[in-house]
């Protein structure tokens, strides 16, 4: 380990395939830091491994953590694009079919095509006659 007024040297050694390399860090980070500093090391920099190292306020490696995943731009794009899909109004209207409502314009030819519908209105008939409930109806004829 080697110290400069603004660059500090230091011999890393992957925790997984164990390759050195030396490599230097602006001590300002360092000294910013009140217990330990976090650097992570990119794949590449040492060797293909991505892993993060702790350094103490005296510089002084106290640990290392093997990264189990790492996003990069490619990936990040991609959720983006999935998150973000433009969707037909066919695409809309079977995810969102029981929201839309009977006289909605824009989705008229689904609706009257969708058998769904028809069984919902139909079990709609059945369970409430004339907007009200099954049971107060069959009560009222009883008195």
């Amino acid at each position: 380990m080697g110290i400069s007024n603004e660059h500090i040297k230091l011999s890393i050694t992957c925790p997984i395939c164990q390759s050195k390399k030396e490599i230097q860090l602006p001590i300002s980070i360092i000294k910013k830091s009140k217990k330990l500093t976090t650097v992570s090391i990119p794949r590449g920099m040492i060797c293909n491994h991505h892993f993060q190292l702790f350094l103490d306020t005296n510089c002084v490696i106290r640990g290392f953590q093997k990264v189990d995943y790492e996003l990069n731009k490619n990936t990040i794009q991609n959720q983006e694009t999935q998150f973000h899909k433009r969707m037909s109004l066919d695409e809309i209207y079977e995810e969102f079919w029981e929201y839309i409502e009977d006289d909605n314009e824009q989705f008229q030819d689904f609706i009257s095509k969708d058998k769904r519908r028809r069984e919902n209105l139909n079990s709609r008939e059945i369970s409430q006659p004339n907007g009200n409930d099954l049971i107060p109806h069959v009560c009222k004829n009883l008195k």
